[in-house]
């Protein structure tokens, strides 16, 4: 089989966007005379047939992506505000309009179904991914468009794109070794968000068991709770304890801010006395903080826009689910909350 050029390719070659290409066969909106012609040259230079299903149904779409959050327990981290971001402007570039649906855990699949069939969205971004998440299993049997921003424990057969956890925690842990570090904490989500089963908070945990234990360390792993308050209060109860660690990983935006502001409170010094990385952070965060905190940037705002265009082409019939796969890594950003293992 030949090439076959596609809505894409039509665009690109108009120098228009993918919408404007969809608008212009549908009749969906209206389009400028001038543009209108450009696109029907490019169509008749690149011999471009439109599939008369596909017209049909860009006739019936709402231009409306629909984001979903599930009801976690938790407090949203810079992060996911950024994923909001990225894909509110992706899919604007696109000529769609993103809206946040907050749904339930159980029966949120079930409802963005019903969103989607009544025409108020074209496709879901699912949030905030459980590694076992009924919203997909609903999602998949109504044979509806979506995009994890996210992974289930097997998400083989879904669109998706993801943090690296196992490059993003290992990479930290190795890194405070490298510095003397052996007592090495990893303070995670609230045990609420281990025991339903939140991806970020199940994984993060289960990788850096096997970084610990591979480089031959005891590993030590705590729940906190999403809060400023939370974090105060474990600084004190870590540094009371007989073999205190020496350096924390923490997967925990929130009490990350709690932690420095309790070590301070005792007279600490950071790293001095005990260093402090902010895994799967942002640079906002550590503008935050004194000092300021030395971070593994998830890259939330590339993450979104990467899931706002993958759903839209999912949507155009250009790609299946299992063409975009994708884990991004996280940036080790400089702070000075660092340092080499204290002296005994």
């Amino acid at each position: 089989m030949g090439w076959v050029a596609t809505m894409q390719d039509v665009a690109k070659r108009a120098n228009v966007a993918v919408s404007t290409v969809s608008y212009a066969l549908s009749g969906a909106r209206p389009v400028a005379r001038a543009t209108a012609e450009r696109i029907r040259q490019a169509m008749e230079e690149l011999d471009y047939e439109p599939n008369a299903m596909a017209r049909g149904l860009a006739r019936r779409r709402s231009y409306t992506l629909a984001m979903s959050f599930p009801e976690f327990d938790t407090a949203m981290g810079e992060t996911v505000f950024g994923i909001v971001r990225g894909a509110q402007r992706a899919a604007a570039e696109l000529g769609y309009h993103l809206a946040v649906w907050p749904v339930s855990r159980d029966r949120g699949g079930a409802e963005l179904a019903t969103i989607v069939r009544q025409g108020k969205a074209d496709g879901v971004l699912l949030v905030e991914v459980a590694v076992a998440d009924p919203r997909v299993s609903h999602l998949q049997e109504a044979e509806i468009p979506f995009v994890l921003v996210g992974r289930t424990e097997d998400s083989s057969a879904y669109a998706y794109v993801d943090i690296d956890f196992e490059e993003a925690i290992d990479s930290v842990v190795r890194r405070l070794h490298a510095l003397g570090h052996e007592r090495i904490a990893f303070v995670g989500r609230p045990q609420t968000q281990v025991a339903t089963g939140y991806g970020p908070a199940v994984r993060s945990r289960t990788i850096y068991r096997a970084s610990m234990e591979s480089l031959g360390l005891a590993p030590a792993t705590v729940s906190c709770d999403a809060s400023p308050v939370a974090g105060r209060q474990l600084a004190r109860s870590l540094w009371a304890q007989a073999n205190r660690p020496t350096a924390l990983v923490v997967l925990n935006d929130m009490a990350t801010l709690g932690l420095l502001a309790g070590f301070h409170e005792m007279g600490l010094d950071v790293p001095g006395d005990i260093s402090v990385v902010g895994a799967v952070s942002s640079r906002p965060l550590s503008a935050m903080t004194y000092p300021p905190l030395t971070t593994s940037h998830g890259p939330g705002e590339e993450m979104g826009a990467y899931a706002a265009q993958a759903l839209v082409a999912l949507l155009d019939g250009q790609i299946a689910p299992t063409d975009c796969q994708r884990l991004v890594r996280c940036a080790l950003v400089a702070g000075e909350t660092i340092g080499p293992v204290p002296a005994p």
